[in-house]
């Protein structure tokens, strides 16, 4: 079937045209919440000088429901409680824009402990990722009175949380991806992209992927779309099991998709694929999927 097809690959352009149509049908099947809109939060802490020594990010979406996307304190300021200080300043954040819920994952190595002082509960386990540990899918509820956790070492004096900008953020995300690899080396230097498209007769774009090799060897799937008249005839099947052929080529040992909600991921399933994390009501009244996929 895909051979009746150009194949390209995909271009800057098409990921925008890709996320505009994936936007409009999730947004047909569980509308924004009124005046909602997705929101990034940065939230820092310095030291005496001004310099990162914590922060976090926190993704609000239009859904009510927020990510917290990165924790990270400098090493030689941890167990001091500005872990948990941030935490619950992105949980604050998070109800104050009437968000229901606060999902993230962590890895083996990070603060799954933490987490569940808090009050988080384990919604789902993706093993051998890396190789030899384990990443963890978590999710609390805003909506509803828990006890909340109180450290022993709380936020000193010293500190103060403020709100960070974008380059906040980059640092951020640097310091956790530079702790990643301290812990598990990183298999390649770069992400190995593995974008490509179809075209019909009239050089119309009809399906494509988003997808590519993580520095861990896992082939992650972030996007996936077939034109509405294709669906149905074995196009996107052949189309991921090209990807994955290519990614095993790569060096990958499993696929990986995650974020793919209640009626996306019926696809993936019929493809191989098994869930090894859901998060229930997450829209309200749908689940959130993570699948996986062993080569």
């Amino acid at each position: 079937m895909i051979m009746n097809y150009e194949t390209r690959p995909c271009v800057e352009d098409d990921e925008e045209f890709i996320e505009e149509k994936l936007d409009t049908i999730e947004n047909s099947i569980v509308p924004p919440e009124e005046g909602a809109e997705d929101e990034n939060l940065v939230f820092r802490i310095t030291d005496n000088g001004e310099n990162l020594i914590a922060g976090c990010i926190v993704e609000i979406s239009s859904w009510k429901l927020a990510n917290l996307d990165f924790l990270w304190v400098e090493e030689k300021y941890r167990k001091k409680g500005l872990g948990s200080a941030l935490i619950r300043e992105a949980e604050k954040a998070a109800r104050d824009r009437d968000c229901y819920a606060m999902i993230l994952g962590t890895f083996d190595f990070q603060a799954r402990p933490l987490y569940e002082r808090h009050g988080y509960s384990l919604c789902g386990t993706i093993r051998d990722y890396p190789k030899g540990h384990e990443n963890y899918a978590m999710m609390k509820r805003l909506d509803r009175h828990v006890q909340e956790y109180v450290p022993s070492q709380d936020l000193s004096a010293g500190f103060e949380i403020k709100s960070g900008d974008e380059e906040d953020a980059e640092i951020i995300g640097k310091e956790v991806g530079d702790y990643n690899t301290s812990q598990v080396p990183r298999t390649h230097k770069n992400y190995i992209p593995l974008n490509k498209k179809l075209l019909d007769r009239d050089g119309r774009l009809i399906a494509a992927i988003f997808a590519g090799v993580g520095r861990w060897n896992s082939f992650e799937i972030d996007m996936m779309w077939v034109d509405e008249p294709y669906r149905n005839q074995g196009i996107g099947s052949e189309l991921l099991a090209e990807a994955e052929l290519e990614a095993k080529e790569q060096g990958a040992y499993f696929a990986l998709a995650e974020g793919l909600l209640d009626w996306q991921a019926g696809f993936f399933k019929k493809n191989g694929y098994t869930a090894v994390g859901t998060w229930e009501d997450c829209p309200k009244g749908h689940r959130m999927y993570t699948l996986e996929k062993r080569f």
